[in-house]
């Protein structure tokens, strides 16, 4: 079975893995983004590596675990400030439970009910965030596909006979690409991974006017 990422056709692809906090903090900035161009992103769900909690320091560790420890404390500090100045509630950062449900969801929501992607995105990285909803189970998502006006009846359907077919002919789709990691922007042929990237997108966005961001 085949599956129409519509990459090519897209202005911006955005790829996001609900699980992956630094992927939360490039939501909200990118649908910003977004409506200021007037621009329909091409929102898609990735499986990126899952985050490492800082290790304990110990008598014997050498450069590079110490170094490790230091990065993953510089993330987890990132995430809280960040969070907090976009008024987000982030919890447990490093779990990383089974997301087939939800991202079931995601691409049955951007196939019948695409104007509504965007609250359904917003909705879902909220509650498991918030601890509040199980990524993994149908009958957790469903609920949110109902409030979005849209038929939870079929998306069960639909997500039981073709969701996980079609989730993985995109996974194989982006590997084919060489496309992966979250939050993940491609625009113009060019891959840019991490929201550090948006003041060059937006550059990218306005037609390369002028000196490019550095």
């Amino acid at each position: 079975m085949s599956f129409a990422a519509d990459i090519d056709d897209a202005r911006l692809t955005v790829l996001l893995d609900v699980r992956h906090p630094l992927a939360y903090l490039a939501l909200h900035p990118t649908i910003e983004l977004a409506r200021h161009h007037g621009l329909e992103v091409n929102w898609l769900p990735v499986l990126a590596p899952p985050l490492h909690a800082p290790s304990r320091p110990h008598p014997d560790d050498d450069r590079g675990v110490r170094h490790r420890r230091i990065r993953a404390q510089a993330i987890a500090r990132e995430i809280e400030t960040y969070g907090q100045a976009q008024g987000l509630v982030v919890r447990e950062y490093y779990r990383a439970p089974d997301p087939t449900a939800l991202n079931a969801g995601w691409l049955w929501v951007r196939a019948h009910a695409r104007n509504r992607l965007e609250d359904y995105l917003v909705r879902v990285f909220r509650a498991y965030w918030a601890c509040e909803l199980d990524p993994s189970e149908t009958k957790a998502v469903a609920p949110i596909i109902s409030a979005l006006d849209a038929d939870e009846g079929a998306f069960e359907i639909w997500s039981r006979e073709r969701g996980a077919a079609s989730l993985a002919s995109l996974a194989e789709e982006l590997a084919q690409r060489g496309i992966g990691g979250a939050p993940c922007y491609w625009i113009d042929g060019e891959l840019f991974l991490g929201r550090q990237h948006l003041p060059m997108i937006r550059w990218i966005l306005a037609g390369r006017s002028g000196r490019g961001p550095i």
